[in-house]
C-alpha cells in the first residue's frame, strides 16, 4: 500500500523547484503523487488549493509548459494528474499522449469529467496507457460505485498504484483544511467497497494531521493530503519536513 499520496500544484512555488521536489518525494519512499494542473476556475478546490493556482498560473505556468517540465524525469515517483477537462480538450487526445510519454504521469484524475461524456477521448488515453481515476463520492451509492469500478476498471496487480487505485471522496464540499472531516461513515465505506474490489483504495478531502491519516492507513487505505502541503510548502517549508512527520507511523 502506498503509506501517503501528497497533491502538489504544479507551478508554486515555480516550475523550476518540480523535478527537485519530485525528487524529493521519491526520496522519501512515495510510490505516487498528485499533481495538480493550474486551472483558472477550480470547481473542486478550496480557497488554499485556488489560490496555489492563481499564483501558478500568474507565474506562467500553463498546462503545456507543466506536461514540457515533466518530460524526461525519471527520479519521481509515478505522477496521478489531477486537472479538469477543458484544459485537456484544448491540448486534444493525439497531442495530449505524444506530451504525457517522456513524463512520469501514469494516469488522470479529472474532477468534472463523468464516464461516458467523452468516451473516444477517455479510451483513447486509457489505451495509451493513461487510465482516468474513478472518483467516488460521500452520496454515490455502493450499488452505483461497484458500476463506477467496471466502467472504469481494474487493470490489475500486475500495475501501479497509480494506475489502479479509486478515490474516495471522505466529505461533501471543496478540498481544504479545518473544517474537519468524519472518519466514521468513510471507515464503513471503505470497508464496503473492500468486500466488493480488490483495488487499492486512496482517501481525501480535509485529511491532514497525523492521527487522521494513520486512522485511514488502519483502514488499509492511503490518505490524501493536499491543502495542508501545499499551505505550508508556501510559506516555505521543506517538502521533506512537512511530509515525514506524517509518515511516521509507516516507518
Amino acid at each position: 500500500m502506498n503509506p501517503l499520496l501528497p497533491f502538489l500544484m504544479a507551478g508554486d512555488p515555480s516550475l523550476e523547484a518540480l523535478p527537485g521536489l519530485l525528487s524529493e518525494a521519491k526520496a522519501l519512499g512515495l510510490e505516487a503523487i498528485e499533481l495538480g494542473l493550474p486551472h483558472s476556475d477550480p470547481i473542486a478546490d478550496g480557497p488554499v488549493l485556488q489560490a496555489a493556482a492563481h499564483r501558478a498560473i500568474q507565474r506562467g505556468a500553463t498546462p503545456l509548459r507543466v506536461l514540457e517540465a515533466l518530460a524526461g524525469l525519471s527520479d519521481s515517483p509515478d505522477v496521478v494528474l489531477f486537472t479538469y477537462l477543458n484544459p485537456l480538450l484544448q491540448i486534444g487526445a493525439g497531442n495530449l499522449r505524444r506530451l504525457l510519454a517522456p513524463t512520469p504521469v501514469k494516469a488522470l484524475l479529472v474532477v468534472d469529467l463523468p464516464f461516458g461524456e467523452e468516451p473516444d477521448f477517455e479510451r483513447e488515453l486509457r489505451e495509451a496507457g493513461y487510465p482516468m481515476v474513478p472518483l467516488l463520492a460521500p452520496t454515490t451509492s455502493l450499488a452505483r460505485a461497484r458500476e463506477l469500478l467496471s466502467e472504469r476498471p481494474d487493470p490489475g496487480p500486475g500495475h501501479s498504484f497509480a494506475q489502479r487505485f479509486a478515490y474516495l471522496v471522505a466529505r461533501l464540499g471543496v478540498t481544504g483544511t479545518g473544517q474537519g472531516t468524519d472518519l466514521g461513515p468513510v471507515a464503513g465505506r471503505v470497508l464496503d467497497l473492500q468486500a466488493v474490489s480488490e483495488r487499492p483504495l486512496a482517501v481525501g478531502f480535509g485529511l491532514s494531521d497525523a492521527s487522521s491519516l494513520q486512522a485511514v492507513r488502519a483502514l488499509g487505505a492511503t490518505p490524501v493530503i493536499g491543502s495542508a502541503l501545499v499551505q505550508e510548502l508556501a510559506a516555505g517549508a521543506a517538502l521533506s519536513v512537512v511530509l515525514a512527520p506524517r509518515m511516521v507511523a509507516d516507518r
